[in-house]
This record gives C-alpha cells, sequence and structure tokens, in this order.
C-alpha cells in the first residue's frame, strides 16, 4: 500500500467518524442544543458586512465555518437539523412569553423559585 492510499483511507475513516458523531448529536436534545450553538457561534443566517473591512472578513470567515458545519449537518441528517430549527423556534416563542409575562407583572415565570435580580 502506498502513502497517499493510506492517508485516503484515514480521510475516509475520519469522515465517517465524524458523519457517526452529528448523527448521534442529532438524536439527542442535548447535542441538537450543541449543533444549534455552533450555527449560532458561525453567524449561521447573519449578515457579515459592515462598515468595517477587517471586522467583515472576521465575520465571513465565521460563518464560512458555521456553512461548512451546517452543510454536514444537513448532509448527515436533515430532519435533525429541521427538528433543531423547531426546537429553537419553539424555546424562543417560550422564552418571549416569559418576558411578556415578567413585563406585565406576572410573577409565575416558569422556574421562577421566587428569587429576583
Amino acid at each position: 500500500m502506498n502513502p497517499e492510499t493510506l492517508k485516503r483511507r484515514w480521510q475516509e475513516e475520519d469522515e465517517q467518524a465524524i458523519s457517526a458523531a452529528i448523527d448521534a448529536l442529532t438524536k439527542h436534545e442535548h447535542g441538537r442544543k450543541l449543533l444549534w450553538w455552533l450555527l449560532q457561534i458561525g453567524r449561521v443566517g447573519e449578515q457579515p458586512f459592515n462598515g468595517n473591512a477587517l471586522q467583515t472578513s472576521f465575520a465571513c470567515g465565521e460563518l464560512n465555518v458555521g456553512q461548512r458545519i451546517l452543510d454536514r449537518v444537513t448532509f448527515v441528517s436533515p430532519e435533525g437539523y429541521l427538528t433543531m430549527m423547531k426546537e429553537s423556534a419553539d424555546e424562543r416563542r417560550r422564552r418571549d412569553a416569559e418576558l411578556g409575562d415578567l413585563y406585565r407583572g406576572n410573577d409565575n415565570v416558569a422556574g421562577d423559585r421566587g428569587n429576583e435580580d
């Protein structure tokens, strides 16, 4: 076996292991939360351009990483990505409702133990 064949085999093994890890993560709530967080810090869905060229370049680099993660997740488990999107939207609505209750003076916010900040 020549070195190039061996390197290709290792690369394929690594790719399969990464895909298996992503598939496993999308099957569990905490795993999906981790992947969603990685997509958030990767600025997926955000506009990277602002008035400063250096900041824009940095943001474009972050977005590139986020898009690579998104591409891999949607390739390995499109259903898992859809579940992540739904969970994120549901959580955002729940948190918005809790804030609304708090602003309206309702002190019975979920998870509140009577501690005020």
